[in-house]
């Protein structure tokens, strides 16, 4: 969208916008609350008005900050963690982060988005800005305000805002009726992101979570997110403007760590090497890679991980993606020594046996070896049958007997062709 277009948008915004000629309860004195309690300006319209709060988070205590300004905030690589266009690098110069606070969690109709927090880089600070509902009866002069900033940027970006944030945005507008361009921004949640790389290791991918353990931030004396709607509602009824000052910090924070977060997870898949430490952050890495098909972001990855990692299981999986990597590049050859490599560490491994057996049957056309190879695993299920023990084993069963008959077919049509019999 370029420029005419943008102001076009906001001046058919402004014509058809049916301002209510709603009356301030409480008066002057109810807005100078606001600026004496939260430090922050009025915006008016009409008879309407918005609280804006501004601060600033400065980035020089980010570690990495730096390496990222070396790059000037352009992220090349970023599609590959974030599954975007490839075309699309990731300029944080031109995104905008979002992060709401509603009056609930169902995103219904009845759901308000009272407090939009929005936050940017600039130079080697964070600046946020955070738009207050003061009253339900204002919300078209929220959505404007708001609809104003988006057209400063190309990228938004929230942190599990695909499931909630950005679908109770849009339905806001639509019952105010009033356009917007939320849906032609392109939408990076970073919950998604951070979840392909840390899920292995940590428990929880919430932001609290990832704010203390990936970023060493750590909240003192933070509200809990749950109890915010609640404290709205008891603002509403007694107008003490106090009570929103935790909430207002709370938002603060979620939107300046969503930020470095976002460069964290940016600077990693620049260079996963030098910002990832862990073997399971790296094998989680690789993983997504290849099921995103970047074989090459995803072999070295890999190959890392198998040499240094110390947890047997961790280099076993490592080892079985890996082989799977090379069939999938058409390195028939390499994946099956690999396969043959990790069958000796763990000779029970299902899926490593039967691709094995698919490599000797359909490239090789060594039927013996395959045969070999399935007979020892059906072999191995009938002992742990007989002794009574569960294992997954069972499940692949029937498919080996399948693949046994047909592997017997074959190999007997092949000594058929050769003139082999069974006696010699």
């Amino acid at each position: 969208m370029d420029i005419k277009e943008k102001l076009a948008r906001l001046e058919k915004g402004n014509l058809t916008q049916t301002i209510p000629e709603a009356e301030i309860a409480g008066g002057e004195d109810w807005i100078q609350d606001f600026e004496r309690e939260l430090g922050a300006v009025i915006i008016k319209e009409k008879n309407s008005f918005i609280i804006l709060k501004e601060s600033i988070h400065p980035l020089h205590h980010f570690p990495y900050f730096p390496e990222f300004k070396i790059v000037n905030g352009v992220i090349p690589n970023f599609y590959q963690i974030n599954g975007s266009d490839p075309a699309l690098a990731l300029d944080f110069q031109k995104t905008l982060f979002i992060d709401l606070e509603t009056t609930g969690i169902s995103g219904g109709s009845g759901t308000f988005a009272f407090l939009v927090g929005l936050g940017h880089i600039e130079l080697d600070h964070i600046v946020v800005r955070q738009y207050l509902l003061p009253d339900f009866q204002f919300e078209w002069l929220l959505l404007k305000t708001v609809e104003n900033s988006f057209l400063s940027f190309e990228n938004l970006a929230t942190f599990n805002g695909k499931s909630f944030d950005i679908p109770l945005l849009r339905n806001r507008f639509v019952l105010n009726r009033m356009d917007s361009v939320l849906d032609e921004l392109n939408h990076i949640d970073l919950l998604h992101s951070a979840r392909r790389i840390w899920k292995r290791r940590l428990s929880v991918c919430d932001l609290e979570n990832l704010e203390y353990t990936i970023l060493g931030q750590e909240r003192i004396q933070d509200i809990p997110s749950e109890m915010i709607p609640q404290i709205y509602f008891e603002y509403l009824r007694k107008r003490q403007v106090s009570l929103l000052r935790q909430v207002l910090e709370h938002n603060f924070y979620d939107i300046a760590n969503m930020v470095l977060l976002a460069m964290q997870i940016a600077l990693v898949t620049s260079d996963p090497f030098k910002f990832l430490t862990d073997e399971d952050d790296l094998f989680s890495l690789a993983k997504y890679y290849y099921q995103r098909n970047y074989i090459e972001a995803a072999r070295p990855l890999f190959h890392h991980v198998l040499d240094s990692a110390k947890n047997s299981q961790l280099k076993v999986e490592a080892l079985f993606f890996l082989s799977m990597l090379y069939k999938r590049a058409g390195e028939y050859q390499q994946s099956s020594e690999l396969f043959q490599q990790l069958l000796k560490i763990r000779g029970d491994h299902a899926d490593a046996i039967e691709e094995l057996a698919k490599y000797f049957e359909h490239k090789e056309k060594n039927y013996q070896a395959a045969l070999e190879l399935i007979n020892g695993a059906l072999e191995h299920i009938a002992v742990l049958e007989q002794l009574g023990k569960d294992s997954y084993l069972y499940q692949y069963k029937e498919s080996f007997y399948y693949r046994r008959n047909r592997l017997e077919r074959r190999k007997f049509r092949q000594d058929s062709s050769t003139g082999k019999t069974d006696t010699e």
